[in-house]
């Protein structure tokens, strides 16, 4: 076997790929965290069931602030393509869709790992390449996120071959490559924005690598008009030309920094992700002489990236999502050097025990990450309630623990529905008749780390008497975040009631 792995490295990288990804097509269902389920596929699917615009003529965008949505529409579209195909073979709910979402952004995904091991095989070596294709595959985050709707995954699948072809468009030297290289950035930029970050040292390393003016100003100028090109869409959408850019800008002005830190927790975060001490040595290695020499097209976006964002008040973890397979292909890029040094007897069953610690933690970590059914109590309770016949209205009790509902789960009309977010809102509900005795919800959905034995109670009194007919049991991921810090990880657990015998 290892054999036929060394004949046909790139095959087997991507069967590698393809089947934890096909795993994680499967069973990581769910979202990771809100901007990858209400500000990708929420919006799409309103587009696909409501219409793109308002009566008044604006973008339908749940929450935009006053200047528009601060993003580009360019993704949101690319969700609403794959909903029509779906559509067209009679899939109308979103739990079934979102298998083949998630197929599709498993492809997609294979793209950092294609030219990433194209890359190391070019300016390395084959057994270099190899690993390098293997960690972009089987890293234990990568198959997750590479399902994920995340604008930042979804960027990074366009950043690597970007980076590739700007950095072969040096070496050959090849205008061509240098046009493609800026289209792919483009696109890159349009999913999300503060790749932007990256993408203006590429133009400055190719001139300090071999001094080529020519492919740095090809490069930018194809770029702009790259941009320029995708922009005109926002006219459609916002009203203006990068009109996604212009909002974004403006509505991130005046905000406080929701996740704020200190300015290195985005290196203690990469270094965290690919395991230490394994990690110290891994990214410590492309800083060498010869490292840095070679790979400055990568090297230099890469670390103006993190300079960037370590010095940009709101710290979100995702965020270093666009960058993490460039740096793992420069942490492989840097290892090989290390295996030439002369010294390198000296610290050879170091090496090789660091990397037998890599290997063995980031098995262990790749099994529950891969089945991750992330948010599965918010999600799993609506698919539940998406396939009963006998919905007469739905009130949400998220008394205990205050949550953003996936209503696209279960309805997109959301047809008679409640959501009580704290203990005074049902008496409040009965006054107003939003809720009545006479005609109460026929279910309830309560989310709470627990037997909902105060809510049964209290619905019981007032309404009439429920019974537990649904458990969405948390993930595994779920239940080890909240054992570690209960305060702030929940659970993510929720109850279906039905209503068993009206009050008489």
């Amino acid at each position: 076997m290892i054999e036929s792995v060394r004949k046909h490295p790139l095959l087997s990288i991507l069967i590698i790929a393809g089947m934890l990804r096909l795993i994680a097509v499967m069973f990581s269902q769910g979202y990771m965290a809100h901007d990858d389920h209400f500000e990708t596929v929420r919006i799409a699917w309103a587009w696909q069931h409501e219409g793109m615009f308002l009566d008044d003529g604006t973008i339908r965008w749940d929450g935009k602030p006053e200047v528009g949505p601060g993003r580009s529409p360019l993704y949101n579209l690319f969700l609403l393509g794959m909903m029509k195909i779906t559509s067209a073979f009679g899939i109308e709910r979103l739990n079934q869709h979102m298998y083949f979402d998630r197929l599709i952004h498993a492809l997609l995904s294979l793209l950092p790992i294609i030219f990433g091991y194209r890359y190391l095989k070019d300016e390395t070596d084959k057994n270099t390449a190899l690993v390098g294709g293997l960690i972009l595959s089987a890293h234990f985050l990568m198959p997750y996120l590479a399902v994920r709707n995340l604008i930042e995954m979804a960027g990074a699948d366009f950043l690597v071959p970007a980076l590739y072809f700007a950095h072969r468009s040096m070496k050959r030297p090849s205008d061509r490559d240098a046009i493609l290289a800026a289209i792919l950035s483009a696109i890159a930029f349009t999913i999300r924005f503060q790749i932007a970050t990256a993408l203006i040292a590429v133009p400055i390393a190719i001139v300090l690598s071999k001094r080529d003016w020519r492919r740095a100003i090809i490069y930018s100028v194809s770029l702009a008009g790259a941009i320029g090109i995708l922009g005109l869409l926002d006219i459609y959408t916002h009203g203006r030309f990068l009109g996604g850019l212009y909002a974004h800008i403006l509505s991130n002005l005046p905000e406080s920094a929701p996740l704020s830190g200190p300015w290195y927790r985005h290196l203690l975060l990469i270094l965290g992700i690919m395991i230490p001490p394994f990690s110290i040595m891994f990214f410590g290695s492309m800083f060498q002489r010869e490292a840095i020499r070679k790979h400055l097209v990568l090297l230099l976006p890469a670390l103006m990236f993190v300079f960037i964002h370590s010095l940009i008040p709101n710290k979100q973890e995702r965020f270093m999502i666009p960058v993490f397979p460039v740096l793992i292909i420069l942490g492989c890029a840097g290892m090989s050097y290390i295996y030439r040094a002369k010294n390198y007897a000296r610290w050879r069953k170091l090496v090789i025990g660091l990397w037998v610690w890599f290997i063995v933690m980031n098995t262990l970590l790749l099994i529950p990450f891969t089945f991750n059914y992330g948010h599965r109590g918010l999600v799993d309770s609506m698919v539940y309630l998406s396939k009963q016949n006998d919905v007469n209205g739905v009130a949400f009790d998220c008394t205990a623990r205050k949550k953003w509902l996936p209503y696209s789960y279960w309805d997109y009309r959301r047809p008679g529905f409640v959501k009580l977010t704290s203990k005074y809102d049902l008496d409040d509900a009965i006054q107003s008749e939003r809720i009545t005795r006479s005609d109460p919800p026929s279910y309830i959905v309560v989310y709470a780390d627990g037997y909902p034995d105060d809510q049964l109670a209290e619905y019981e009194s007032k309404l009439g008497k429920y019974e537990v007919v649904h458990h969405s049991e948390p993930s595994l991921i779920d239940l080890i975040l909240h054992k570690m810090n209960p305060k702030y990880n929940h659970k993510n657990e929720a109850w279906v009631l039905r209503l068993a015998l009206s009050k008489s």
